[in-house]
Formats: structure tokens, sequence, C-alpha cells
């Protein structure tokens, strides 16, 4: 038994729709009933909030392009995949009702002239609801037998919503309860990824990386053979291949190689989240890509193969810097307190705010924070409400996070890396070493951070061990 899990690239045409078909289809044949957790289409969930943002404004053309893009995008597959008149007419009926909850959450945001977190999580739901119906009838269509299963169903959450935290005991009974027979049955599951749903049935949000969080979370419940996250790359590269065109994916990664990538990507890679509920029933987790699905990708498992030692460059981009100093006078100088940094990265945490790096200096009492882009200006805002009188507050719009990974390199890491970022010109703005681990963390400018990836692959000769 397995979960195999789909991102939004596995289902931007009809012929990766296919593919994911095809994918599902084999492990049925061979009497692997798969659970099928599902993302949104590319770029919808993005349109969803922005028409929830713009119609507490009275902002009606966000509205109308995100309720175009929904019905359209996925009415041109299932007019190409679903030839059945009776299973068409019926997915049209259930993407109608969907559209029409939009149209009543929206015009309630326009009504009251705000939106809250509770109507962006309800709106943000709808694009894995549209997919996961849409997967279960083209499934049906190849010979699968399949259902979709909302996640509001078995992911039972608290009430943080865009960044629900599940309870795991009820999650995990919910789940095998309501499974465990449909798949014994032969059935395939279909479910919604990144959604779940408080114990009084209020639809919330798991947060960035919520679909693979799922997966994870369905995993686990199962205790599944494997959990497979498909993708539009090859598993975990040496670096980002956009950059390096010569980046090799990592065969293996142990949990804790993989745990330190999660927590150094900000989620670009995987999220350290999905790893939680995999790590305490040992079950592996791989990552392949949709577009060559005969590559092997990586796989993360407790003990890799020690010829497998892993060594990589992760590159963050769409950054920004924001920072408060206190002034050198001694009334500010003095005032600074360790527990007044800590409220504000609190508040942050509270605002759903993801920090990717924090540093706070006591002796030149600073805090420095590395938030992304849009959240740059909210961060900027509580920064200034909270120091206030003395402190200069800055925000550094464009920058990057460069992560280098290496345990093969040792204690030879940081002066081999910043050797090379200094003969290449690289001018890091803040510099942030593992104390436990073996990583080391760069903030550089924007426009620097292609030739520090490509100078720190080349010098530390990632790719090239075996």
């Amino acid at each position: 038994m397995r979960v195999v899990k789909f991102g939004a690239i596995a289902f931007a045409d009809v012929t990766r729709m296919r593919e994911s078909v095809r994918i599902v289809r084999e492990l049925h044949r061979t009497n692997d009933t798969p659970a099928v957790v599902c993302s949104a289409l590319p770029g919808i969930t993005d349109a969803l909030l922005r028409a929830a943002r713009a119609s507490a404004h009275g902002g009606e053309q966000e509205t109308d392009v995100a309720r175009r893009e929904l019905w359209n995008r996925h009415r041109q597959i299932a007019e190409k995949m679903v030839t059945d008149d009776w299973e068409r007419e019926m997915l049209f009926q259930k993407l109608s009702e969907l559209l029409k909850h939009l149209d009543r959450m929206t015009r309630a945001m326009s009504t009251l002239g705000e939106y809250s977190a509770r109507g962006i999580d309800s709106i943000a739901s709808l694009g894995e609801r549209f997919a996961a119906h849409l997967v279960a009838v083209v499934l049906r269509q190849s010979g699968v037998p399949a259902q979709m299963i909302d996640a509001t169903d078995l992911i039972i959450t608290d009430d943080h919503f865009g960044s629900a935290r599940p309870y795991f005991e009820d999650t995990t009974a919910r789940i095998r309860e309501r499974l465990l027979p449909t798949m014994q049955a032969g059935i395939v599951p279909v479910i919604t990824g990144y959604t779940g749903a408080t114990r009084s049935g209020v639809v919330t949000t798991l947060g960035r990386g919520g679909g693979d969080y799922t997966a994870a979370l369905v995993g686990a419940a199962l205790e599944v053979d494997e959990v497979c996250l498909w993708t539009d790359v090859d598993g975990i590269l040496t670096a980002d291949p956009k950059i390096v065109a010569h980046a090799v994916p990592l065969p293996e990664l142990s949990y804790t190689e993989a745990a330190e990538m999660a927590t150094l990507s900000g989620s670009e890679i995987l999220h350290l989240r999905t790893l939680m509920p995999l790590v305490a029933h040992g079950i592996p987790l791989r990552i392949a890509n949709i577009l060559s699905p005969e590559k092997p990708g990586t796989r993360v498992i407790a003990s890799p193969s020690p010829q497998h030692a892993a060594g990589a460059i992760i590159s963050t981009r769409g950054l920004s810097l924001v920072s408060a100093s206190a002034s050198p006078l001694p009334a500010v100088h003095d005032a600074w307190t360790s527990e007044h940094a800590s409220a504000v990265t609190t508040r942050l945490s509270r605002a759903g705010i993801e920090m990717l790096l924090a540093h706070q200096s006591e002796l030149e009492r600073t805090l420095m924070v590395l938030v992304r882009q849009p959240d740059a200006t909210y961060s900027h805002e509580i920064f200034a409400d909270a120091f206030q009188g003395g402190y200069q507050i800055t925000k550094t719009p464009s920058v990057a996070l460069v992560s280098v990974i290496s345990a093969s390199h040792g204690g030879s890491l940081a002066p081999k890396a910043v050797l090379a970022l200094g003969k290449a010109q690289i001018h890091p703005i803040v510099i942030s070493r593992a104390i436990v681990g073996s990583y080391l963390s760069f903030v550089v400018p924007d426009d620097e951070v292609i030739t520090a990836v490509r100078v720190l692959h080349d010098e530390l000769q990632f790719g090239n061990e075996g």
C-alpha cells in the first residue's frame, strides 16, 4: 500500500494528466491500490487568494478572473478526457456547486468590506476540491475505480486558519476508518491536499507545503510502504538545475539530512512537517519527476547507503530582509531586551509569516528576519510598531538565501565557501553557520545569487563524488 501525491504540474495539461492516470492505473493493476492526494491546478490557488483579498475592497474583476479560470481550465481537461456523457454532466454539476460557494463567500466579504483568515481558507480550498473531483472522474474513465474524498472529512485540525495544526490521534483514527474499507475494496481514494477542518467542521488549510503534509499524514495513518511526491524535478538535486545545468539528483538522503534541507529551503524543496509523520513510522519518502517517471528520483529513508553522502546547495529567491537596530544613545541602547525582540518574532509567527532566518544580537542590539517578499511590508509594519523612538528600521527588498549542506567537507566547508564567494566578488549580507549539523547559509543580493550558487557548486565539487 502506498500514497501518491501529485503536485500542480501533474495536472497542468492533458498530457501530464494522462501520465498521472497511467501511474495510478499501473499501481492498481498490480493489486497495490494507492491513495491519491491532489494539488490544485497551477496558479489556481493564487488566483483564489487574490479574489478573496480583492473582494473585501470591491474588486469584482479578480473574482471574475478566478471564476473563469476555475471553470474553463477544468472544463477543457474534462471535455478531452471524460467521454461518458453522464460522468461529465455529474462532474460539471459538482463544479457548479463549488462555484456558487465561491460567489457566496466573495459577496459576503464584499458586503462586510473585510476578509477573515477563516473566509480565505474556505475559498483557497476550492482549487484542490475542483482538482480531486476531476481526477476521480478521469480515473474512472480509464478503468480505475475511484472516489473523491474531501480531506475535511479526514484531517482534523485546530482553528489556526492559514496554517492549521492537525490533531494526530483524531486524524489517524478518521483516516483509517474512512479510507481502509475503500482501499480494501479496490477503490482508489482521491483526496484533496492542503485542506482540513476543525472539530466543528469549519474548513482550514495546512499552509505552505500542505499538500505534501496531507500525503504524509495519510501515509502514516495507513502505515504504507512508501509515500511518493510527484513533482517537476528529478528528486532533490545538488543545486537548482535552472542555475546549474549539470546539477545531479541525490539518490538517497537520511531523514536528518532531508530535515536540514527542508529547514534551509523554506519549503521550496520539502517542508519539515512532511517528514514528521513519516519518521515516526520509518516510512520511506520518494520525490520523483512526473515529466520523467522512469527516473528513480530521491529516496528519503532512515539509513541511506554510506556512499550517498549528501552535498547540495539550496537557493531561495524572492525574499526580503527586515531589521531593527538600536541607537547608540544610552537611553535607547540600554532599553533593548531579548524579551522585546522575542515578542516581535512571536507576533510575526502568529500572523502566519514564515521567517526563513532570524538573527538577534544582544551586543549590537539588533534583530533581523528574512521573510518572503509578499510578507515584507506587513513585517516592516510590525517592526515599526514594536521598535519606536531611537530605533532604525530597514527593509532590504530583494535578497536570496543560499545554503550549503555537506557532511563530507567537515570543518573545511566554511573556509572553502567563504573564500570562493570572496574570489567571485559576492557580498554576503548575513552569514549563518549551523551549531548542530553540516550547513552554512548566506543572505546575498538577489542579483548575485546565480553566480554564488554556480561558484559554490563548482568549488565544492558537488555531483562529482562518485
